[in-house]
């Protein structure tokens, strides 16, 4: 009897033992790390954000230098310092408090260092460079994205961003449909970075500010109205003597400079220079040296530049190929140049809009340029 009742027992002490128990899997089970999205776009991190106090905390170097900011570590000081177009953040290690462009900010939550990592407060972060913070709870997603509203909801400026810097995008392998010709990532503002230095000497946003402001009135349309003044200026004799004397490429180009001269009078090839001027405008956004509203500041008096000497997009880009024409020297009688190669981008991109969606906006030369809301 005995042994029957301790078989009994043993079979109800190891069915007891297979079954889990009721808190087991809540107490072994942990929560989907938290993701992060910009414009859209997951960011991937070697080390998983957490939250401390309601506030999220992450490894920042790469949402910071995703939105084309620099990040320094002064081990000493145990600080990092965030800088980004003309703002510059300091954080210390365990410190509740911040400074911004050096006026101090108290924290919700201290930076800290954990298995070895930088940790900062992604919101804090992402807001002082204006940006839109939003938390998914359910799928536990952080998004960030531009806090657009600096501007105008009708603003066009978007429109002639992208309009003049289209076809450029598509030589270039990017984006024609973003500003900067690119999505924001870490590699692209340091692109973006190397080719402002190395094309244009631009190093910095000082640097940058200085070349748009000079060359959106003094461009290569200048070198341009001073050549066509020169072959205007001669006789036709004069001319002839000139072209004979010259070597084949500045034959060409002293009959192609007069031509243009007549075609397009005082519009000069002054399209080439103010799209060129949205180009640089929009690598400095993803470079990290400007802000969007920065750069919509400094596209709007270009945007009314064009609208006030041209009147569509087909016009507008004519004279902007045939200033490319001009810079490059390229013979526009010969097939299979870059030149015929980017009017044939332009016209294939027209084509595409109806499945990708209008690059090039018909209505912002039948409406006033539109921007950033005064005093914003």
């Amino acid at each position: 009897m005995k042994k029957r009742i301790i078989s009994m027992l043993l079979v109800i002490v190891v069915a007891f033992a297979l079954v889990p128990a009721a808190n087991a899997i809540d107490q072994t089970t942990s929560p989907p790390e938290i993701r992060v999205f910009i414009d859209g776009r997951q960011i991937e991190t070697d080390v998983a954000p957490y939250v401390v106090n309601g506030r999220t905390l992450i490894p920042i170097s790469t949402v910071a230098q995703t939105l084309g900011a620099t990040v320094d570590w002064d081990g000493a000081a145990k600080s990092v310092t965030i800088r980004r177009a003309w703002k510059e953040i300091v954080m210390i290690i365990d410190n509740e408090y911040a400074t911004v462009n050096g006026e101090q900010v108290r924290l919700d939550v201290a930076p800290c260092i954990t298995n070895g990592r930088t940790f900062l407060p992604i919101r804090f972060v992402a807001e002082q460079f204006s940006q839109k913070v939003e938390w998914d709870s359910a799928e536990r997603i952080i998004y960030i994205s531009e806090d657009m509203s600096f501007a105008y909801e009708d603003s066009n400026i978007r429109d002639w961003i992208i309009g003049c810097g289209a076809i450029l995008a598509r030589v270039n392998q990017g984006d024609p449909y973003l500003i900067g010709m690119n999505y924001r990532s870490t590699a692209n503002a340091e692109a973006a970075r190397r080719m402002l230095s190395t094309s244009w000497g631009c190093n910095d946003r000082g640097d940058l500010f200085t070349t748009i402001i000079a060359m959106t009135d003094y461009g290569h349309a200048l070198d341009f109205e001073y050549d066509a003044y020169l072959a205007n200026s001669l006789t036709d004799k004069e001319f002839a003597t000139l072209l004979e004397v010259s070597g084949p490429t500045d034959r060409y180009m002293w009959q192609f400079v007069k031509d243009l001269s007549e075609k397009w009078g005082e519009k000069s090839i002054k399209a080439w220079d103010w799209f060129r001027m949205c180009h640089l405008i929009g690598w400095g956004y993803l470079a990290g040296y400007f802000e969007l509203d920065e750069v919509y500041a400094l596209v709007a008096p270009i945007a009314q530049r064009l609208l006030s000497t041209f009147s569509s997009w087909d016009e507008a880009t004519e004279n902007y190929m045939d200033g490319y024409a001009y810079w490059s020297r390229t013979d526009i009688t010969q097939s299979n140049t870059q030149y015929t190669r980017r009017l044939q981008i332009y016209e294939n991109l027209k084509m595409e809009q109806e499945a990708n969606g209008v690059l090039f906006n018909p209505d912002v030369w039948t409406q006033p340029v539109i921007g950033v809301i005064s005093g914003v």
